[in-house]
């Protein structure tokens, strides 16, 4: 069975679910980071943004979680994507 790698460019309300395999600092041009999920043969990569990057910070390499794409919001100057995370490590132990 061969590894797939896709980048996740999500709809409002999609969901991925899997093992977190890694997390990475200044990838690109933009010095963003970069979070890989393993789903079965997938592995999605998702690129950091200020409110993911801020969530993402309580899960650890190996850990089960579920990510939402919760829509675009609105602050004072800008539009910030939203996420919502649940680490699922502890579910059915």
């Amino acid at each position: 069975m061969e590894e797939k790698t896709e980048y996740w460019n999500p709809e409002k309300g999609e969901m991925i679910e899997g093992v977190l395999v890694d997390k990475l600092s200044d990838v690109g041009k933009y010095n963003t980071r970069l979070y890989k999920i393993q789903d079965g043969d997938v592995t999605y990569c998702v690129w950091g943004k200020v409110q993911l990057d801020s969530i993402m910070e309580a899960t650890n390499i190996g850990d089960i979680i579920s990510l939402k794409y919760v829509g675009v919001e609105k602050t004072k100057e800008y539009s910030m994507k939203r996420y919502e995370l649940e680490i699922l490590n502890e579910q059915g132990q």
